[in-house]
């Protein structure tokens, strides 16, 4: 069995062992005494009475954050993307990627960002703002023969 310090509660997660047995038989007396609250309720210990608290009073449970960030999450570039779209693009746009994946790596505060979190985040970027990529588009003359 594994020491921990004291007041690092209970960190066996095995609610069927006997460390959580041997927890719940050492629960300090008055709080057993004590009679059950219940969500959203006060109970004055002196009367025993249960009052409805205010609801501004009421202290919400909150929900244990289940997922992660996708960088957090992720254990290599391509977990999770399971999409691939073939690109075809003019040289002078293609010989810009480095410097902006430089760029955006001095942004972040790395080293370096991956091809594919750059052109990902990129594209998600021109999806949020499609009236600055028809800004773009129209400065390269689409449009201009309708």
């Amino acid at each position: 069995m594994t020491s921990f310090k004291s007041g690092s509660g209970n960190l066996d997660f095995n609610s069927g062992s006997e460390n959580a047995s041997e927890a719940e038989e050492t629960k300090d007396e008055s709080e057993s005494e004590r009679p059950p609250e219940s969500e959203g309720t006060a109970v004055d210990t002196k009367k025993n009475d249960v009052t409805e608290l205010d609801p501004s009073e009421r202290v919400e449970k909150q929900q244990p954050v289940t997922e992660y960030p996708y960088f957090i999450r992720r254990s290599n570039v391509t977990d999770e993307r399971d999409h691939r779209i073939e690109l075809h693009l003019r040289r002078e746009i293609s010989s810009q990627e480095a410097a902006f994946r430089n760029e955006l790596a001095t942004e972040l505060g790395t080293d370096a960002v991956p091809k594919t979190d750059a052109r990902e985040f990129a594209l998600k970027f021109a999806f949020q703002h499609p009236e600055r990529v028809a800004a773009l588009m129209r400065d390269e003359g689409f449009g201009m023969l309708d």
